[in-house]
């Protein structure tokens, strides 16, 4: 066990390492529940680089098992199987939240929404803290574009979840956390990799 956890601080402290020289890269991937509605097919992709772990909250997993109540959501099913599979079978690239893994954040929700948020936020921290405030928070990339255009993406959605608001990812970012469109994140990946940037973290 004790080697067991060396290895992992271990490759914590290179993960960090590399994140500090290249901007592009993080130790810890968040993604909310819109993001892995939309572009499951990029979280996979993601995992597959075996680059960065990727933590799905606890949030994310009640929002999914509330989407799916509808018959036609094919979104909210599709990755509720491909999480259920990866976690039953163990992938070091990809796991759920622990019970533990959350710091409280001062802000009070006043809505729904951004309790939902909120929770979201509250494993990035706890993640932050441990690999020195390298995390970023996945996001759709539309979301991104909303809030650049200063435009109200939060409308409810009962097939992919809420789009995170401009103010939502702003409080992020205060906070310390990076806030990236996945589809974006995934290609600066892609060409950091292509340029031999970045190497295996194995």
């Amino acid at each position: 066990l004790h080697t067991v956890h060396s290895t992992h601080k271990q490759w914590y402290q290179r993960r960090v390492r590399a994140a500090n020289q290249y901007d592009s890269l993080s130790p810890f991937l968040v993604p909310v529940t819109s993001t892995v509605c939309l572009h499951l097919r990029t979280v996979k992709l993601l995992v597959a680089t075996q680059r960065s772990v990727i933590i799905i909250p606890k949030q994310v997993i009640q929002d999914l098992d509330t989407l799916k109540k509808n018959r036609e959501n094919h979104f909210a099913r599709e990755a509720i199987k491909y999480f259920e599979s990866m976690f039953k079978n163990g992938n070091w690239w990809l796991r759920s939240q622990g019970d533990q893994e959350l710091l409280p954040v001062k802000e009070q929700a006043q809505s729904a929404e951004m309790a939902c948020f909120l929770s979201v936020l509250s494993c990035c921290l706890y993640l932050a803290k441990k690999s020195q405030g390298i995390v970023t928070l996945l996001v759709p990339d539309d979301a991104v574009s909303a809030a650049k255009a200063n435009k109200n993406c939060n409308q409810p959605n009962n097939y992919t979840g809420n789009l995170p608001s401009g103010d939502m990812m702003e409080l992020a970012k205060r906070y310390g956390i990076r806030v990236e469109g996945a589809l974006e994140f995934y290609s600066k990946w892609t060409m950091s990799n292509r340029h031999g940037k970045i190497g295996r973290g194995k």
